[in-house]
């Protein structure tokens, strides 16, 4: 059955040459967009170990849901055969799904891993540092417990962590979400996404787009009662993190849904219904997530279909792309920084005697450096051949 929600996949090269013409590959706003949110992590992070109140920067968590829609949007944006809302979506599992999957593997996976060897040299030391800084500077979480002693278990020396790690299921179960020193969590949450999301296009063009939404709006909206809310145990199970896809599938079918719209354009003018069903299968799968969130999907939607030209320049600076480029290993690999260099700055006294944003400052001046240098380090000799090496094996 065809409705305005189907998405098909055609095979026809003459039309998926008109397709990859019309349909630019890279929009640089997101780039900048990106390293924003990278940076609003890194400093919200820092912020809280220094014990810096920014209402802000204690809102960090949310980048990542944000997060999650540029990755929804991007994987449909860039899919390199044509996309319309007319048929029934369908695909090789060989030439279509396994150079996806194969593709996003070689994408996030060596990082992870390369970064997973150096938290394993370390870590005893990283987590006496860790608890140290903690004891000394509650996070805010925790400023509320009467006796908080922090003790940090990262235990790397079984086969379910490292069965778990290696094929990024960890988010999936209870317990293991936050079992590193690095914020893996969303990476695992992202390649869950991924697993699903070849049956996810099969199921737009045979459920109504509205439906699928609301589906996952649903899902969002009891997850945190049924599998845990952060300290709060759900009644299924507890997941300290929404690291579990049904917290945030809805997140990326936002993103999902606004690339799937603009795909179509560049085929067809979209009907009035398609674009009502659209922008109401949109405000669905966001309201779910907080205001900030909201918010800031609104800018995404700007930057996505060019409707500021002042946005669009302001977040296609070249220090903002720039950022975009090393974003990802900015996110995982910041936290290794930080915490040594916060635990040397917490235990001079001199430093604990400053006024919480004096310190904020000083942290950002002293880690900032390191974040953005191995970033760009880890960007250029980790993620750059890595996905070289994956175009390599595809192409073969």
């Amino acid at each position: 059955m065809n409705t305005p929600s189907s998405i098909t996949q055609r095979s026809d090269t003459g039309h998926n040459k008109k397709n990859e013409l019309e349909m630019p590959s890279h929009l640089s706003a997101l780039d900048g967009f990106r390293g924003l949110l990278a940076m609003w992590v890194y400093l919200g992070h820092l912020a809280n170990s220094v014990g810096f109140k920014n209402y802000v920067l204690g809102m960090h968590a949310l980048a990542v849901d944000l997060f999650m829609i540029l990755s929804g949007f991007l994987m449909v944006y860039t899919w390199k055969t044509a996309i319309s809302f007319r048929h029934t979506f369908s695909f090789s599992f060989t030439k279509i799904a396994i150079p996806f999957y194969a593709n996003r593997f070689f994408r996030i996976a060596p990082l992870y891993y390369f970064l997973l060897i150096i938290c394993f040299c370390f870590l005893p030391v990283l987590a006496e540092m860790h608890d140290a800084t903690h004891k000394l500077i509650p996070p805010p979480w925790a400023e509320g417990l009467s006796s908080y002693n922090p003790h940090t278990v990262w235990d790397f020396s079984n086969f379910k962590w490292l069965f778990l790690h290696t094929t990024f299921a960890f988010g999936a179960v209870p317990g293991m979400e936050s079992s590193t020193p690095l914020p893996g969590w969303s990476l695992s949450l992202e390649m869950q996404f991924y697993l699903i999301m070849p049956a996810l296009l099969l199921m737009f063009g045979r459920i109504h787009i509205i439906l699928l939404a609301a589906l996952t709006a649903v899902l969002a909206f009891y997850a945190p009662s049924l599998f845990g809310n952060y300290l709060t145990p759900g009644s299924i199970a507890h997941f300290g993190q929404p690291s579990f896809i049904v917290y945030r599938l809805n997140a990326f079918m936002a993103g999902l849904v606004i690339a799937v719209w603009l795909r179509n354009r560049q085929l067809e003018k979209p009907s009035l219904m398609v674009n009502v069903y659209t922008v109401l299968a949109s405000v669905i799968c966001i309201l779910p997530l907080s205001k900030p969130v909201i918010l800031g999907y609104a800018l995404f939607i700007i930057l996505v279909l060019n409707r500021s030209f002042i946005l669009d320049q302001l977040f296609s600076l070249k220090p903002l792309r720039f950022l975009g480029n090393i974003s990802y290993s900015v996110y995982l690999s910041h936290i290794l920084i930080v915490i040594p260099i916060v635990y040397w700055l917490v235990n001079q006294h001199a430093f604990l005697a400053l006024d919480d944003s004096i310190r904020f400052v000083v942290a950002v001046g002293l880690t900032a450096p390191f974040v953005i240098l191995i970033g760009y380090v880890l960007f250029r000799t980790v993620e750059i051949p890595a996905t070289r090496l994956g175009h390599y094996f595809l192409n073969r």
